[in-house]
């Protein structure tokens, strides 16, 4: 039995990760599917994937439910947690690279639980809208409606960046040099018009409470807070969902994961996660 389920272990936590936002939560639905993998008797079960998307799916759709509350009380802006260098979660190489992103993570808060499922199984996933509608348990003409409203919702928000390349990481080299020793000039150069800082500090610690909009405001935020950043920040060049970024270690723990999105060889988006209990799976032990 494990043999099977471990051959469909990264679609299903690809599923998981991107329907919860969370790497500690897509890791508990993994162990959760498991545990009703192993009460069932694989000779009736057709066909094992289809069994395990479903359950994996339906416990997803649970799960974003029992959370609402949580995630409406949630204090300032709600950042998925971030998925460092990942390799394979199950979708193919367009649908790895766009749908793990900060932004379109961002995008696929607006959908509800059923709506958010249908919709990645049918744009990332590729399931026909009749298997997907099994799995929601929802008519396939109304599967079709669901996939189309979130489709149309999530066009009307920006597309996502293009995949990091060695210009956009030099980018990234130098949009940390300004901001290190604070030249608003060269940050300015250096952001889009419209560049937006978006900042999760869950109430844990210090962060904007809400997002920071236009090249100058974000400009003038992060001059103000980077004095106040640790003094022996190391800042390590990682790939976070799929993403140029860093992470900010002090002490030997990871306290800070930076990402952006470029655009026009521009700084469009930053993500700023501070929030503790998003970064402890980064540094496992402490």
């Amino acid at each position: 039995m494990i043999e099977i389920f471990n051959e469909h272990r990264k679609t299903l936590f690809g599923i998981a990760y991107r329907m919860l936002g969370r790497v500690s939560d897509a890791d508990d639905m993994l162990q959760e599917a498991w545990m009703r993998w192993q009460k069932q008797d694989v000779a009736t079960v057709q066909s094992p994937k289809a069994w395990l998307v479903s359950t994996m799916t339906r416990l997803c759709i649970d799960q974003l439910r029992s959370a609402r509350r949580e995630r409406e009380d949630y204090y300032g802006v709600w950042l998925p947690e971030p998925l460092i260098a990942a390799t394979d979660t199950g979708a193919g190489e367009t649908g790895l690279s766009d749908s793990l992103t900060m932004a379109f993570m961002l995008m696929l808060e607006s959908l509800g639980p059923v709506e958010r499922a249908a919709f990645l199984l049918r744009e990332v996933f590729e399931y026909a809208y009749a298997d997907a509608a099994l799995i929601v348990n929802k008519s396939e003409v109304n599967c079709r409606q669901i996939v189309r409203r979130a489709r149309e919702q999530l066009q009307a928000n920006p597309r996502t960046s293009p995949p990091p390349s060695a210009q956009a990481e030099r980018l990234a080299e130098q949009f940390l040099a300004a901001a290190e020793t604070g030249e608003v000039k060269k940050l300015l150069a250096l952001l889009a018009e419209d560049a937006t800082v978006y900042s999760d500090g869950g109430g844990r610690v210090k962060a904007a409470g809400r997002p920071i909009y236009s090249a100058d405001h974000v400009s003038r935020f992060l001059t103000g807070i980077w004095p106040r950043l640790p003094s022996d920040t190391d800042w390590r060049p990682a790939s976070i969902n799929e993403r140029s970024g860093f992470l900010m270690h002090s002490k030997g723990v990871i306290y800070g994961a930076l990402s952006f999105d470029l655009a026009n060889q521009r700084v469009r988006n930053i993500y700023l996660i501070l929030n503790p209990d998003k970064l402890r799976h980064l540094t496992p032990g402490v």
